[in-house]
């Protein structure tokens, strides 16, 4: 089974970093990139090719909606899967991201399984 590319967006280096172990207790030969903030991440993607972004909604710079906005507008070679990842999740926002062009959604705090959940669905819909 091919190890995925992660790129994980978060502004706080403790939640990024439990995110990074969380994928790699799944896949120990996963490759993982953080970015502190969407411009960044705008930046990096598309030589990344990331197969999912673990992305924030309250950072620095460029938010978590406008990142999904401007990832949008790219042209990206390689298909990828984003999840948000958010301590400010309601029906509203969640209808929000998932507008914008997110997959997942997820509360803050995350759990292992709903991490592990995610990269499981996101290996499916790669094959």
């Amino acid at each position: 089974m091919k190890s995925l590319s992660v790129l994980i967006i978060e502004d706080d280096e403790v939640a990024a970093e439990i995110l990074g172990k969380f994928v790699q207790h799944k896949d120990p030969d996963a490759r993982i990139e953080w970015c502190w903030n969407g411009y960044e991440a705008l930046v990096r993607v598309r030589d990344f090719a990331p197969d999912l972004i673990f992305l924030d909604y309250m950072m620095p710079r460029i938010d978590g909606l406008a990142f999904l906005r401007d990832l949008g507008k790219l042209s990206l070679d390689h298909p990828c899967q984003v999840a948000v990842v958010s301590a400010f999740v309601d029906d509203e926002k969640t209808k929000m991201f998932f507008e914008k062009g997110a997959d997942y959604v997820v509360a803050k705090p995350v759990s292992v399984v709903e991490i592990h959940n995610i990269m499981d669905e996101v290996r499916r819909k790669m094959k």
